[in-house]
């Protein structure tokens, strides 16, 4: 404690001298050599402190500087680019040539420098829809969606307005993402295409806006499906049982529906087997119920045997719990 106190009140510069010169400190000679080890202890302490965290922050700030750096050259690169092109209307046509060579990116920077400038005057219409054709080409399809949207907006009466709106719709789809993941973006991509149907009945791209709400719709149905064989393989029951219901109400012509009836079947038989007395004849009676919806629903199915034997046994134990016998 006399230390620590000498530290605050002298200062780090003349402790150290008193003690490597060994001139008194009114401190008892027999206590000297310990003296000297804490304070040295403590001197390297203090700077370990001092130094190390600003050793740690260099990285950072090293990187900041770097990236930095980077965006810088690019600007300046992509400034020098243009530079040549002194009037808007010599950018508009070096954006279209960029666009027809295939550089999409390129196209894109100097038509969102210019579109701005045209949108009350005759080229605005083509201008944006090269602009917003630009990042749908080059893969930025939530971008693209919105430069088609917004192209929608400013000409809804234009001859491109159908052709917007599926590119519009088609950008959504291809952003939706695996089955596996949020689908935020795939009902998202749905209610676009369902839209676009309803607006455009008779429209050329009719069969390919329909496959793909077939494909977004059996991507839907896969999570569902993945999500209510997850609640049975984890004995959920009752969770699986809500899971396998709404997947057959909200797609019933799925591919999974006829796998989901026996996975729903084996659900509420186990589940009945595990159930109190009392509720063990209504939860058997929907294995039977199940089963006859399968049967109704795909009377090849190469599921049928094993809903058939479950159905069996269920209707054999009802039996059983009516009549008393054990």
């Amino acid at each position: 404690m006399k230390l620590i106190r000498l530290l605050h009140l002298k200062g780090y510069h003349y402790v150290l001298k008193k003690v490597l010169f060994l001139q008194p400190l009114k401190i008892k000679t027999e206590k000297l050599q310990m003296f000297k080890k804490q304070f040295v202890c403590l001197l390297m302490l203090s700077l370990f402190m001092t130094v190390i965290p600003v050793f740690a922050q260099q990285p950072i700030k090293i990187n900041d500087r770097k990236e930095k750096t980077i965006k810088q050259k690019e600007q300046k690169s992509g400034n020098r680019k243009f530079r040549k092109y002194k009037t808007k209307e010599a950018k508009y046509e070096a954006a279209k040539a960029y666009y027809n060579k295939g550089a999409y990116l390129t196209a894109s920077q100097l038509l969102e420098e210019i579109y701005p400038l045209y949108i009350s005057s005759p080229q605005g219409d083509s201008i944006l829809f090269l602009f917003a054709n630009s990042y749908y080409k080059n893969n930025d399809f939530l971008i693209a969606a919105y430069y088609f949207n917004d192209y929608l907006k400013k000409y809804p009466q234009s001859p491109r307005s159908e052709e917007a709106a599926f590119l519009r719709s088609k950008a959504y789809f291809l952003n939706s993402p695996n089955y596996n993941l949020d689908q935020t973006d795939s009902y998202l991509a749905l209610s676009n295409l369902e839209l676009f149907v309803n607006y455009y009945p008779q429209s050329q791209y009719i069969n390919e806006v329909n496959n793909m709400m077939d494909s977004i719709r059996n991507k839907l149905a896969k999570k569902d499906f993945a999500i209510a064989s997850m609640y049975y393989r984890t004995e959920k029951y009752k969770s699986a049982q809500v899971a396998f219901q709404n997947l057959l109400r909200d797609f019933p012509e799925s591919p999974y529906v006829e796998q989901a009836m026996l996975l729903w079947i084996k659900n509420n038989y186990e589940y009945a087997m595990k159930s109190v007395e009392t509720k063990k004849v209504e939860r058997f009676q929907s294995v039977i119920d199940i089963k006859n919806k399968l049967h109704a629903k795909y009377p090849q199915s190469a599921f049928l045997p094993d809903a058939d034997k479950l159905a069996a046994d269920a209707e054999k134990r009802i039996t059983k719990l009516l009549t008393g016998n054990k």
